[in-house]
């Protein structure tokens, strides 16, 4: 019938009740004659827990024993997930990134897919089985085991139902789908039926945690349906399509904010634009959330988790470090037009009146406030109130 991907992220395989829970709600809603494939994170924590294990060794840990290490945690989620769909009656297998034929480059840590063959996976679906892939992880053309870098298991699912042309890639995760800001913070935060790709693609750049990036480009590139949904309900959530919604009420041009994205936790770095840095980026492996270019400087924001490898970095390639600062934050308005809308940037401006910018930018579906991590709540509820509360209550236009 179906060919259907479905991954669960970590905090949906946090316990062996939630995958025995898992493996029970796959048991109901099976449909006979469609092929499963299940993508799995590592159990909550897990990851977290093994990073600090090898800090406690080294301070600049190898990056390809790394990789062998922290490929540990997906292997053990895919076996217990086989085992817990053994009990519910079912025949499955669970395979590693590198037998399920996820091919990359050598880039350990942060390596990139540059194949799919997944040949075995096709001959144990063919046989009837439910697989169960461990995500997060892929091998090299030398045979290495490598891992796809931090939300790496959203990439391998979309990546899987790519090669397998499948009907559905379905994303579990312990929030309902995708919201107009993270209601962690935002109490009035409203759960999106429906995106397009380059929207999500947009709050994914700018530090949405429901989908990964590099799995919203996989999913755009190849025109793969995607539902965010919960791992804890399974009820419908937030689908991904490729056109913008034309369907609703709004002006024809009607520029409107469709969501917030958030990132905190940045460290600010300046360094001389010298060729020591054009060197050293050129074999940087770790991800930039954002950088600017100004006069003969280059200002980095880095998340927190990569500080020490920026640290040891900087100071192994001599690079000369102008200014270092942390407890920054990023906050994203993403919609259609709305950087080039002026009346749209006063109105942020007026906003977030009493609260410290240390810049304001753009790009072609946001407007880009960086501020102090301490104004990063205050800031978001003031801009969802106003764009995302007081505009629906007024239909939207502006």
């Amino acid at each position: 019938m179906a060919i259907i991907v479905k991954k669960f992220g970590g905090s949906s395989v946090a316990s062996i009740d939630l995958i025995k829970s898992i493996a029970h709600r796959i048991a109901v809603s099976y449909r006979e004659g469609d092929s499963l494939v299940l993508v799995v994170s590592a159990m909550a924590k897990t990851t977290d827990e093994l990073f600090r294990l090898a800090f406690e060794i080294s301070d600049h840990p190898s990056r390809r024993e790394l990789d062998m290490l922290l490929t540990a945690g997906e292997r053990i989620s895919m076996s217990l997930l086989s085992l817990a769909l053994h009990n519910e009656g079912f025949s499955s297998i669970s395979f590693t990134g590198s037998q399920s034929g996820i091919m990359t480059d050598s880039m350990h840590g942060n390596a990139r897919i540059v194949d799919v063959n997944a040949f075995r996976i096709r001959e144990e679906l063919a046989k009837g089985k439910i697989v169960i892939v461990a995500g997060f992880q892929g091998v090299s053309p030398s045979k290495e085991i490598t891992t796809l870098g931090r939300g790496g298991s959203d990439t391998s699912a979309v990546a899987l139902a790519s090669y397998l042309k499948a009907d559905l890639c379905e994303i579990y995760t312990d929030v309902d789908g995708v919201y107009t800001a993270d209601p962690r913070l935002v109490p009035t935060a409203r759960l999106i039926p429906s995106l397009d790709y380059g929207q999500m693609l947009a709050l994914a750049y700018s530090g949405s945690k429901v989908l990964h990036p590099r799995a919203v480009e996989f999913a755009y590139k190849y025109k793969i349906p995607v539902e965010v949904k919960s791992s804890f309900t399974f009820a419908p959530g937030t689908i991904l399509h490729s056109d913008y919604n034309t369907t609703t009420d709004r002006y024809m041009e009607d520029k409107t904010i469709t969501a917030l994205a958030h990132k905190d936790g940045l460290i600010r770095y300046l360094l001389s634009a010298d060729e020591a840095l054009l060197w050293a980026l050129k074999g940087w492996n770790n991800e930039i959330f954002r950088y600017s270019f100004e006069n003969d400087s280059i200002e980095l924001l880095i998340e927190t988790k990569y500080e020490s490898e920026i640290d040891h970095l900087i100071s192994s390639k001599a690079l000369s470090l102008k200014e270092k600062s942390s407890g920054w934050a990023c906050i994203s308005l993403v919609g259609l037009g709305i950087n080039l809308d002026p009346c749209i940037l006063a109105e942020t401006l007026e906003i977030m009146k009493g609260i410290d910018l240390l810049r304001v930018g753009h790009s072609e579906k946001t407007i880009d406030l960086m501020l102090k991590s301490q104004d990063l709540k205050v800031a978001l509820l003031r801009l969802h109130e106003h764009y995302l509360v007081s505009s629906a209550d007024k239909g939207g236009k502006s």
